[in-house]
Formats: C-alpha cells, sequence, structure tokens
C-alpha cells in the first residue's frame, strides 16, 4: 500500500497537514485505533481523515462509513471498524494492485497522450463497474450492506460500486499512470438518484486541474449503452451547476481545454455550428450522436426534444426514416443520442 501527500493535503493548514501525517502513519500500520489526543483541539479530525482517504485510494483496509471518534482515560482516540484479519487485509491489497496494474499496463501499452490515457481510463470503468443501486438503498437509511461498495477494491475486484468505489477506482488508476488526482466529497444531482451525498474526482495534468465525474456518466452507459463524457474534465463553473462541494478544500478547476467534446470538435458555440455536427451526426448513423452546447446558442424549453427533432429532419433528408434514443443534459447542455436500427 503506497500513501503519498495529494492535492487534498497541500489545501489544508499546517495544524491540519500534521494532522494527516499522524492520520497516514496509522493507516501505513493498518491501524484499528489510533490516538489522536496530540492533534490541536482547532482541527476537525474528521475532515482531515477524509482528505487523507480521497488523496489515497489504495486504503481500503476498514469500512469507510463507520468512522467513530472516543473519549476515554487516556485521551481521545479514532476507531476504524469493519476490519478483517491481517492476512485477509493483504490478501485483498495484494489482489488490488494487481488488478490495478494490469489495468495501467495495458492501457500504456496501446500508447497514446495523457489525454488519450486518462479517457481510456474513464471508458474502462464505465464498461466493466456497475452502480450498486442495493447498496445505495442500504445507505440512504444509514447502514450499509457493502463496505467494499464504498472503496476501489468493490469497483475493480468487485466490479460493483457507489460513488466513493468508483472515484476511488479512478483515482488510483490515474495515479498509477503518473498523474495527481484526489476524491471530493459534497452533493449533487442525477435524474436517477436526486440530490444527494457524492464523490467524484479532481485530476491534475500538466499543472491544470479538471472536475471528473465518473459515476454519473457511467450511469448513462448502463441506460444507453455507449461511453458517456458529460462529465469528463469540467471546470469548477461548469461543474457547480448540479454539484455542491467546500471549493476551499479543493484546487481551482479554471480550465476545459481537456473536454471530450472540446477535443473531438463536437462543441456547438453557434447555431451554425450545432447544425454542422448534427449534419455530420446524420450522415452517419453507425456512430452515437454526441454535442456540447454553449450557453450562447437559445433554447427552448423542451431543448433535447427540439435538438432530437433538428436531428431527424437532417436524418430524412439523408435518405429514410430513423428512430433514436436520446439524453439531453441540461446541467451542462450535453446532447447524446443513437440511432435505432
Amino acid at each position: 500500500m503506497t500513501l503519498q501527500k495529494g492535492l487534498g493535503y497541500h489545501r489544508l493548514s499546517p495544524q491540519e497537514q500534521q494532522a494527516y501525517t499522524i492520520i497516514l502513519n496509522a493507516f501505513s500500520a493498518t491501524a484499528t485505533i489510533f490516538d489522536s489526543s496530540h492533534i490541536n483541539s482547532k482541527v476537525d479530525i474528521m475532515k482531515v481523515l477524509q482528505v487523507a482517504l480521497n488523496d489515497n485510494p489504495s486504503v481500503i483496509y476498514f469500512d469507510k462509513t463507520k468512522i467513530h471518534t472516543l473519549q476515554s482515560f487516556f485521551g481521545k482516540q479514532i476507531e476504524l471498524s469493519g476490519v478483517p484479519p491481517k492476512s485477509q487485509i493483504k490478501k485483498m491489497a495484494a489482489a488490488l494492485d494487481a488488478k490495478a496494474n494490469s489495468i495501467v499496463a495495458t492501457i500504456q501499452k496501446s500508447g497514446g497522450d495523457a489525454y488519450t490515457q486518462i479517457l481510456r481510463v474513464y471508458e474502462y470503468l464505465q464498461e466493466h463497474t456497475k452502480y450498486d443501486q442495493k447498496e445505495l438503498s442500504i445507505i440512504s437509511k444509514g447502514r450499509t450492506g457493502r463496505p467494499t461498495a464504498h472503496n476501489a477494491y468493490g469497483a475493480l475486484i468487485e466490479d460493483l460500486a457507489v460513488c466513493s468505489g468508483f472515484s476511488g477506482a479512478f483515482a488510483l488508476l490515474i495515479q498509477k499512470l503518473g498523474f495527481e488526482s484526489m476524491t471530493v466529497t459534497g452533493r449533487s444531482t442525477h435524474r436517477s438518484v436526486g440530490f444527494a451525498e457524492h464523490a467524484w474526482n479532481i485530476i491534475k495534468v500538466n499543472n491544470r486541474c479538471y472536475h471528473m465525474d465518473l459515476t454519473w456518466d457511467t450511469n448513462q452507459y448502463a441506460e444507453l449503452g455507449m461511453h458517456s463524457y458529460d462529465y469528463f474534465a469540467l471546470d469548477d463553473e461548469e461543474i457547480a451547476n448540479d454539484h455542491d462541494w467546500d471549493i476551499n478544500t479543493t484546487p481551482a478547476c479554471s480550465y476545459n481545454d481537456l473536454s471530450y467534446y472540446l477535443k473531438s470538435g463536437l462543441y456547438a458555440n453557434t447555431k451554425d455550428r450545432l447544425d454542422d455536427i448534427l449534419e455530420n451526426c446524420s450522415k452517419n448513423r453507425d456512430k452515437p450522436i454526441r454535442v456540447k452546447l454553449s450557453l450562447n446558442i437559445m433554447l427552448p424549453q423542451d431543448a433535447g426534444e427540439y435538438i432530437a427533432q433538428l436531428l431527424f429532419t437532417k436524418t430524412e433528408k439523408a435518405g429514410g426514416s430513423v428512430s433514436l434514443n436520446y439524453w439531453w443534459n441540461e446541467h451542462n447542455r450535453c446532447f447524446t443520442a443513437k440511432f435505432i436500427p
């Protein structure tokens, strides 16, 4: 288990950083209880512990949903629950490391620049990990049925996870590719679950930081059966349309140059450009239709239906009628669709 002082660590105060170091030492020792009485009383220990976990996705040996503060004659302690025997911890860690290394080796072997490698990780997890709806139902009642659903082990070994598991797996693979990454905890909304507690990622590439919400894109992959990139490499302003978090705990994300839509020429900042993209899509019915619209383009209330109708019209002109499955993300103005044979 390789631990690091990552992106979250550098957003902490000196006193919080001292607490962070104590927590990392406890993780390294796979501790079940550790002394926190020497941590400054003004430090929010649970916040710092969460930051340490967010920076270190390889820490999987305890139940992240059950962390307790204990007060006794001997001082204040933190209890980490659900810790299995040492032999099982070692076996789980080895399995996770081997699986992650295998995935990363395959991605590296295929070559490509930083953008391409990150995109392949994003697509791999959409294809191989499912969202654990049963665990979501259980945790909404204040319990957990599968603690591993909340970490990288659940996502990569068991292929089933909730948002914290998805973000942990993404962070682990990205870090093994040589990029800095952290998990962000906050709240977000999605049509399938509504507004709820949520976790996603921030990654650092060439000294620029970007938001990545693999979970919401994986949910769309499950519905439409094709990769989704609506939440790939967003800046703070854009992701804030449907995500909420303590921005003081994360590095500034001020760029969107790695956006899939920009990199793929699928960003429309004028109505004419939207027409051109849809025109090209209408001529190739074997490929998914994707386009992202600038705020400069005025849309009717039922924007998804409007764009779908534009596509229908252009396709009919190209020859023949078609059926279409589509999804309109009103929060970041992404239209995704596919033709039905």
